[in-house]
């Protein structure tokens, strides 16, 4: 009976599954060294052209200055938050939400093998149309030696067959380059995808999960690219 029992709405097998999959993505959030990697001035940035001098003058010729690559203005913070979102805040972060989650039990994940920490676990409340809750979690751990993506690499090979990595690419947030992963895998006959943002504040690796099933995972996709736009590490 206790193996059948659900928290959250969801069984033992599922909340593991779900625990491997935020292990997996603590394991794999990170960009060049969880994701926060400047970008560098542009390489080709325009020389500066010699204006030809007559020999037959002393009119002295100048050197016109190269012109600096502009920065994008980043965007005011407070205009990152849709209305109608609630702050979801720690001592070490915040992000920000629809009012509809709420601050989830960490006791959900407390059997979690993986070594990152959990700092934050938010839920969407269950509805009558998925009896499994979306989840939002946020954890970090200190970055081994080497670089991040070494160890991301090294991390995708002891993935469970059963977690695939559809996606893994790098995207801009904020103006900061970070690594973007979509996992999918089958629980219970359920198909459930885990959207996951990894960059590197300093030496320590931050991950950032969006869990949901497939079905529900495309049609708050977009929410999701909007909310991880609200995070930042308290300062």
């Amino acid at each position: 009976m206790t193996q059948n029992r659900k928290n959250f709405g969801m069984t033992h097998s599922q909340i593991g599954i779900l625990a491997g999959l935020a292990g997996a993505a603590c394991l794999l959030f990170a960009a060049a060294g969880w994701l926060l990697l400047r970008r560098g001035p542009g390489i080709f940035a325009r020389a500066p052209q010699n204006t030809p001098v007559s020999q037959s003058t002393a009119t002295p010729f100048v050197i016109p200055t190269s012109m600096p690559t502009e920065t994008p203005t980043p965007v005011p913070y407070e205009m990152l938050i849709p209305e109608g979102w609630v702050q979801h805040k720690t001592a070490l972060v915040e992000i920000w939400l629809p009012a509809e989650f709420k601050l989830g039990d960490s006791k959900l994940f407390s059997d979690s093998a993986n070594s990152a920490m959990r700092e934050l676990i938010v839920a969407r409340a269950t509805s009558t149309s998925s009896p499994y809750q979306m989840l939002v979690m946020i954890s970090y751990e200190p970055l081994p030696a080497g670089s991040l993506d070494a160890y991301l690499d090294s991390q995708i090979v002891n993935f469970p067959a059963d977690i695939r990595v559809a996606e893994r690419r790098k995207v801009a947030v904020n103006s900061m380059e970070v690594v973007r992963f979509v996992f999918e895998t089958r629980s219970d006959n359920v198909d459930v995808n885990d959207l996951a943002y990894v960059f590197l504040d300093g030496s320590t690796v931050w991950y950032i999960e969006y869990v949901a099933r497939i079905n529900e995972f495309y049609e708050m996709l977009s929410m999701f690219e909007q909310s991880v736009k609200t995070f930042r590490i308290v300062r």
